[in-house]
């Protein structure tokens, strides 16, 4: 089956005797009684579909004919969509909706959407523009087409075909012409009531997103609501989300719809330049016709290629992301009004993921100063314990001292004294601690490196260390020369003691070692008892924070570690600790060499 096409614009068909002048009144009455009925017929129609199919079952009442088609001009302006088609012979059967789409210009049906004007083609076998519809057979019929036109605007065209040579005549146009401008009323009207609906639907649809979004607060159930609604507004077969990762650029993956692929099937991480390649917007919605999806590499998209829509999502202060959207099938292709309601969605859960953004900013923000306020107790809690302890004892002993009336033999007199001077010092310790972490919290610590061995540095201060005489201590040392602050080594080393003393139970066993590592020197200090869990390992090192050992009767403040961590980033190198082999704790601390030790 053709259809032609000539130069000119219209072509009306020739007036012929099929009567008397008396026939001819008859049937043009009968013929306006039935156009006015069919007229308020498609009005009553509100459905575009319905209204094509009415045309192709009820003009057979008017005009004589074989085969009917009625074509809609689409939004982009150029191309012709068959709304209905009714061929009632044998040589029509053939006709498919694929075939049919035409575009503006091309045949018969395209020249009169582009020209506007009626055509008649007594015997399309003899025009010189045929265009061949594939699957039809090639014969020769009269082909008429009038454009359906609202207002000054065409909307689409009527064709009526008939098998022969010159089968309608110039009252026929007429009729048709008359039909197709009750029609595009019809359909006109049709397609405002479908929008008024649509637009309806949009904004309850809308809203109601609107309204579920502002109750939610984390990502993933921003996603998934805005996921969950999108079939209800958009024809599509499955949805897909991707997050930039704004580290590497890629997309990755983080949900899907409910009626979507399996996690499986998608390609979980898009790199930047696949994803850049084919990310056109990021400010409003796009389509991805299907020979520019068929492009993408095979690993980076679906099985079936089909047109996609993709909705960018935007949140502060750099989110980025993409809700992609599938089309129903392969042959479907998304419309503007698509695209509009993509971007009510992409712009509701764009402000929602802020809001999700900023909602878990403070959450996370009250979560800080919560740990901060029990922070705080526990601090004044450990430091009046620590410091009521020795002040109880340095004003016990002076106040012993002090009295007339107590004559105290040398030796006890000497070891109150002792006993003074070491509470004394536990209290400037104290005091010292607090102060370097004040002062390592404003930068306005320095290092004074020089040369020291390390290892007779570290051997005095475990020697002399308090807190040991019940615990068996292995120095294993070897000399090692590096320019360190011999003043903060010897308090990380102080510390790491302390803490092991606090922790431990008495009798545990504590290996004290020195060692080259790296161009620099290791300090460790391992026990043999419960260890740190490895939740802890990160977490012991943080101001203020206990292990899990502490001691009832020697508590701490929770300082010292911190104090070994910062002491040691400020000589550049770096505090941890790990599991001792055979059990135990064994805490470490490395110290790069700041360059060459002089001779």
């Amino acid at each position: 089956m053709e259809l032609h096409v000539s130069e000119a614009e219209s072509l009306a068909p020739p007036a012929r005797g099929r009567g008397t002048q008396e026939d001819d009144e008859l049937r043009s009455v009968a013929q306006l009684k039935m156009l006015h009925s069919l007229a308020r017929r498609l009005n009553q129609l509100n459905d575009v579909q319905q209204i094509g199919e009415a045309i192709t079952s009820e003009l057979r009442t008017l005009i004589d004919y074989h085969n009917c088609r009625v074509h809609l001009l689409e939004e982009d302006g150029k191309t012709l969509l068959p709304i209905a088609f009714r061929g009632e012979l044998s040589e029509y059967q053939g006709e498919t909706f694929d075939a049919l789409v035409l575009r503006v210009g091309e045949g018969v049906t395209g020249r009169v959407a582009q020209v506007g004007q009626s055509y008649y083609s007594p015997n399309t076998a003899d025009d010189p523009y045929a265009v061949t519809i594939p699957g039809t057979p090639d014969v020769d019929e009269s082909l008429l087409v009038v454009p359906l036109r609202y207002a000054d605007r065409l909307i689409g065209t009527i064709a009526l075909s008939k098998l022969g040579i010159d089968q309608f005549d110039q009252d026929d146009m007429r009729v048709l012409e008359v039909m197709a401008s009750h029609a595009a009323v019809a359909i006109e009207n049709a397609r405002l009531l479908e929008g008024e609906r649509l637009a309806a639907l949009t904004s309850r649809e809308l809203l109601q997103l609107s309204q579920t979004l502002t109750k939610v607060h984390d990502t993933d159930t921003v996603l998934a609501a805005a996921v969950k609604s999108i079939p209800s507004m958009i024809d599509c077969s499955g949805i897909v989300v991707y997050l930039r990762d704004n580290v590497t650029g890629s997309f990755q993956f983080v949900h899907t719809g409910e009626d979507g692929p399996e996690p499986s099937a998608i390609p979980l991480d898009v790199p930047a330049p696949i994803a850049d390649q084919f990310f056109l917007f990021v400010d409003r919605p796009f389509v991805l016709p299907r020979e520019v999806v068929a492009t993408v590499p095979e690993p980076y998209r679906a099985e079936t290629v089909l047109e996609v829509l993709v909705a960018p999502i935007r949140w502060d202060p750099d989110g980025l992301g993409a809700i992609v959207i599938g089309a129903a099938t392969t042959d479907a292709r998304f419309q503007q009004r698509d695209l509009d309601f993509a971007r009510g969605i992409a712009d509701i859960t764009s402000l929602a993921l802020g809001n999700a953004g900023r909602f878990r900013e403070l959450q996370e923000a009250a979560e800080r100063l919560q740990a901060l306020d029990e922070m705080k107790n526990m601090f004044l809690d450990a430091v009046s314990h620590e410091l009521r302890t020795p002040l109880s004892a340095v004003l016990g002993i002076a106040l012993t001292l002090r009295r007339e009336d107590v004559h105290l033999a040398p030796d006890d007199a000497k070891d109150l004294i002792e006993r003074l001077a070491t509470n004394a010092r536990k209290l400037e310790r104290l005091l010292s601690d607090l102060l370097d972490l004040d002062r390592l919290a404003r930068g306005i610590v320095e290092p004074n490196r020089r040369p020291t061995d390390v290892a007779q540095l570290v051997g005095r201060i475990a020697r002399d260390a308090e807190g040991l005489q019940d615990r068996p201590v292995t120095l294993e040392l070897e000399p090692v020369t590096v320019a360190i602050d011999p003043a903060k080594v010897e308090r990380i080393v102080e510390n790491l003691l302390a803490n092991t003393a606090r922790h431990t139970s008495p009798g545990t066993e504590i290996w004290v070692r020195v060692a080259p590592h790296d161009g620099g020197v290791l300090i460790v200090v391992e026990d043999n008892g419960e260890g740190v869990p490895q939740p802890l390992r990160e977490a012991v090192f943080e101001p203020f924070h206990q292990g899990p050992q502490r001691s009832p009767h020697s508590p701490g403040v929770g300082i010292g570690l911190s104090l070994v961590a910062r002491f040691a980033e400020l000589h550049g190198g770096r505090a941890w600790v790990e599991e001792r082999p055979g059990g135990g704790a064994s805490f470490r601390v490395f110290l790069p060499s700041s360059g060459p030790v002089p001779g």
